[in-house]
């Protein structure tokens, strides 16, 4: 069974699960390169991704809440299997497209992104 096989595998176990669905879909993306492909090993599920992603969350509790970023998310994803930093992907895998490099630093290392509210529901 290939990494694509796996992982896909493991979400039809929990359709609902949204958030699985998209952690899942982006491994399956960043499985289209052969080197990361070969990083998606026996022994690194989906289940230990999304755990990961819990573990980070219990970090940076704050009372009830903690608050990840979608590079919090995919970046550690990318270290739980141990891929390189992608951030088109991350875009992607939240359904957005990277901004183009005139925009992309503030100088402090973030980027910046406009949001028309009124259009998003």
């Amino acid at each position: 069974m290939t990494a694509i096989e796996r992982i896909n595998a493991e979400m039809q176990k929990k359709p609902d699960d949204r958030y699985t669905e998209i952690v899942g879909q982006y491994v399956i993306d960043r499985c289209a390169a052969p080197e990361e492909e070969k990083k998606v090993t026996e022994d690194k599920t989906l289940k230990g991704a999304m755990e990961a992603v819990y573990g980070l969350a219990q970090k940076k509790k704050q009372g009830n809440m903690a608050v990840l970023t979608p590079a919090d998310v995919f970046g550690e994803v990318d270290k739980y299997f141990g891929f390189t930093t992608d951030e088109a992907a991350q875009w992607k895998a939240v359904g957005l497209t990277a901004p183009a490099e005139e925009g992309k630093s503030s100088g402090h290392g973030t980027t910046r992104m406009a949001l028309d509210l009124d259009n998003l529901w």
